[in-house]
């Protein structure tokens, strides 16, 4: 696993938005102000109620620091899988308005959410779906159809592979959000990685977030396997590595 430390990209002061150093444009600052209002004020809890007065500071910068990390580049179509209140993806689709983004999530009150802010946003890069990872991943109009995958908050890095693995071709990138325990997760996620074909994991610390943050990458080294993900539930109820995950 290669590791690398919080001396990310530095960027001049000047025309600099947020407190992650991430160089926006007037019309992007104010798009994510203004995204990190509409998040606050849903009734559809997209995030907790204590955290509603810092979204702009501690989520959407968050969000925005991801951007020059991401081996994504122009023209390229990647998915936010469980993107909840629009987090990361709506976000990414601001501040990367060259790259085609999909945003998903299985809650239809929160798709219904992000899809009117970006709506209100005019934010024309993304498409925002309702469904299930797990049968998503099956369809074959998205199996293997994104050059990356990214997800923030949505399960433990064994199951968020899983999750993830099958949106992405040999190749492809799974991009994992996480906190300050990642490596208690790297070190869980051995046979996930083997079982689901993932190489090495990548770790890179988010700079100039409120919390301790990194992002952890890593490439498809094959197709996906037919199996996964696996249905029901079962990437969550039982990750591979539980014992009898893979025969379940």
């Amino acid at each position: 696993m290669e590791s690398s430390g919080a001396d990310g990209p530095d960027w001049d002061d000047a025309g600099v938005a947020g407190a992650a150093g991430v160089p926006l444009t007037p019309q992007q600052t104010a798009r994510l102000d203004r995204l990190a209002a509409l998040i606050a004020a849903s009734p559809h809890n997209l995030i907790s109620r204590g955290e509603r007065p810092t979204v702009r500071e501690r989520h959407v910068a968050e969000c925005a620091a991801l951007a020059p990390l991401l081996p994504a580049t122009d023209g390229q179509s990647w998915i936010d899988v469980g993107t909840g209140g629009g987090l990361p993806g709506l976000v990414l689709a601001i501040v990367q308005p060259d790259i085609r983004w999909t945003l998903l999530d299985a809650t239809r009150k929160k798709v219904a959410a992000v899809r009117a802010f970006a709506e209100e946003l005019a934010v024309h890069n993304v498409r925002v779906i309702a469904a299930r990872a797990e049968a998503l991943a099956h369809d074959p109009a998205h199996r293997e159809q994104f050059d990356g995958a990214v997800s923030r908050a949505l399960a433990p890095l064994p199951t968020l592979m899983e999750l993830c693995r099958g949106f992405v071709p040999p190749g492809g990138v799974i991009a994992a959000v996480k906190g300050a325990r990642w490596e208690e997760e790297v070190s869980a996620s051995a046979h996930a990685r083997q079982a689901l074909e993932v190489g090495e994991i990548r770790a890179m610390a988010v700079p100039g977030t409120i919390r301790p943050t990194w992002l952890l990458t890593m490439r498809a080294s094959g197709p996906t396997p037919r199996l996964y993900p696996r249905g029901q539930g079962r990437p969550r109820t039982k990750p591979l590595g539980w014992s009898g995950a893979a025969s379940s």
